[in-house]
């Protein structure tokens, strides 16, 4: 094959650099969206309008990377490559043809899925959002491709197109908003947005055009048992991700209702607190999930716990102090992001309000995925999608509870809170049908975490309250300054302690930097 596999490492290391480079882009992409738009009735217009296009794709793309690669990994090394590809070649024909129906019926239907999403936006701004429904009905086809392309990579353990070809979807974003927006207004936000997945797309043929003679436009293998096999498992996947998506629905629908940019406040709330998410829980999950669906394949257990173990635990001692940094310092950051041309000081509000909310959450939310990786290697799809309905349900109950106390940051509260339950049930269930998940070790690391992210919090919020009175918060110098310095001081106490503490994930990350920079004088 001309793919080049790369180990788990390897993978993780690539979609962390790849990840991080995109998800920076991606607060410059916001930035711009922010300087340019604010959080207004036109960027609400568009958000609403981007709903049902990526939660169609979105269904495609989690639907198929869960429940392809195992069974596509399965035959491949049980079977052989063409085996597996008629079984491929099947779920990918399916899959494209039912991407570019989708999408032409929501050209068609667009103004009753918005009003059906966003009932209470304004009428200029529904009628903006329909334009932009239809602008946008073709993400579909493309962030449906670019989610096939990535599942078939990765299958192979390759991940440097996937890691970095994200970046030009970005990219286009930022060039519609700086270069379009002016003369277009949000449309030509849409326009870059369309030309990025594009670009982005065509970027993944590189790598798939060397497997070309495998690939056949056909769908013979429809009645294969391997294809059957990945229908039993996408059906409760994409009731699961459609439930997912009906959180999104409820939280503009009502969000709709509030005071104007509420939509947009809870947008780029979600999308700093998708940085840390998208950065390591994303890389950390997807560079383990092939090795975990091997594991499964050949009935080892052992080294699947060992897998998942060290991967949440090594998740969980990144992920600890950027929560308690983003509930600490979540004003001064939307203020040193964002606050400029249109996005003003209410908008600064709003959106920090969401952003501490929403971080409550994130720990959740990281172990939660690496649970759920291992129930999809396991190919049981049907216990993580339940208990993700369940989720659905108290979710969309405290949606309607917390809104009407506490306004859009009822919202942020209700996922978070929803997100916590859901992963304490996966785990409980988990823990029962593996008989441990190496609780003891994890407890004990956890301890460590969490003991060096109180001392790193106490430092950081004394030091902030000091910080007040010599840096004046209108001034980007200063505040690039404030959060900074705070930022740097958080991160010196946290490994200081943590390495006092001979927290064993510092101790095993310090060895492979190490080996990366000096091969040989390791010992």
């Amino acid at each position: 094959m001309g793919f080049s596999r790369q180990g788990m490492g390897t993978a993780a290391l690539l979609l962390v650099i790849g990840t991080a480079l995109s998800r920076v882009l991606g607060i410059v992409r916001e930035t711009a969206i922010a300087y340019q738009f604010g959080a207004t009735a036109q960027t609400d217009a568009y958000l609403v309008a981007l709903i049902v296009p990526m939660a169609i794709s979105s269904i495609v793309i989690g639907a198929l990377a869960t429940a392809f690669i195992p069974v596509f990994t399965e035959y491949r090394l049980q079977s052989g490559e063409k085996e597996a590809w008629a079984i491929g070649n099947a779920v990918i024909n399916l899959a494209a043809l039912i991407l570019f129906i989708a999408a032409i019926i929501y050209f068609l239907t667009a103004p009753f899925f918005i009003a059906l999403v966003a009932p209470g936006l304004a009428p200029e701004a529904g009628r903006l959002a329909v334009d932009l429904s239809r602008l946008l009905s073709s993400v579909i086809i493309l962030n449906g491709l670019i989610g096939i392309a990535n599942a078939l990579l990765r299958s192979y353990h390759h991940f440097t197109y996937p890691a970095f070809a994200g970046l030009l979807h970005n990219l286009g974003m930022i060039s519609g908003t700086l270069f379009l927006g002016g003369a277009l207004g949000i449309s030509g936000l849409a326009i870059g947005a369309l030309v990025g997945l594009a670009a982005n797309l065509l970027i993944l043929f590189v790598p798939l055009s060397q497997q070309k003679k495998l690939y056949q436009p056909t769908m013979c293998g429809l009645r294969h048992p391997g294809t059957k096999k990945i229908g039993l498992l996408l059906l409760p996947i994409i009731i699961g991700s459609a439930a997912g998506q009906i959180n999104l629905l409820v939280d503009r629908s009502l969000a709709s209702g509030l005071t104007e940019g509420s939509i947009s406040a809870l947008n780029f709330a979600d999308r700093l607190v998708g940085l840390p998410m998208g950065i390591f829980v994303a890389s950390a999950t997807t560079a383990a999930y092939p090795f975990l669906a091997e594991q499964a394949a050949l009935k080892n257990m052992h080294e699947l716990r060992r897998i998942f173990s060290e991967g949440l635990r090594m998740l969980w001692f990144i992920i600890f102090p950027l929560v308690v940094g983003l509930l600490i310092l979540d004003e001064p950051i939307v203020r040193l992001l964002f606050e400029r041309g249109a996005f003003d000081a209410a908008a600064t509000n709003l959106t920090s309000v969401a952003l501490f909310y929403y971080s409550l959450g994130i720990l959740a939310h990281a172990a939660s995925a690496m649970l759920s990786s291992v129930y999809f290697a396991l190919q049981d799809t049907a216990t993580p999608i339940k208990l993700g309905l369940l989720s659905v349900g108290l979710n969309i109950i405290l949606n309607l509870i917390l809104v009407g106390y506490m306004a859009h940051a009822g919202l942020a509260l209700a996922t978070s809170i929803a997100g916590t339950v859901t992963c304490i049930l996966l785990a409980i269930t988990l823990r029962r049908r593996l008989g441990h998940l190496d609780g003891r070790r994890m407890l004990r690391s956890v301890g460590k975490f969490a003991l060096a992210s109180l001392l790193m919090g106490i430092a950081v919020s004394v030091a902030y309250g000091y910080s007040a009175a010599f840096f004046d918060a209108t001034i980007f110098a200063h505040q690039l300054l404030q959060v900074g310095g705070l930022i740097s001081l958080g991160g010196a106490v946290y490994f200081v302690t943590a390495a006092l503490l001979r927290t064993e994930e510092l101790v095993w990350l310090s060895r492979r930097v190490r080996e990366k920079l000096l091969p040989g004088k390791t010992g």
